[in-house]
């Protein structure tokens, strides 16, 4: 990969953390599969979503998105 600009500094910290990050990534010839972490079945409900944002739990919501 070729770059316009020199990775100093930061930007390079940052993409070598990018690279080690995708080193773990497994890519397949298998369709992509949308799954929803707040039921067990995977399948969205408005009543999931709900129940979660009412939940007081300190959490961050978008670690279920």
């Amino acid at each position: 990969i070729q770059f316009r600009r020199s990775l100093v500094w930061e930007r390079w910290n940052a993409w070598l953390h990018l690279v080690r990050r995708l080193m773990d990534v497994q890519l397949s010839d298998q369709a992509d599969k949308i799954s929803w972490k707040l039921t067990t079945n995977g399948l969205f409900y408005v009543k999931s979503m709900y129940l979660d944002l009412i939940d007081s739990r300190p959490l961050s919501r978008s670690l279920h998105i």
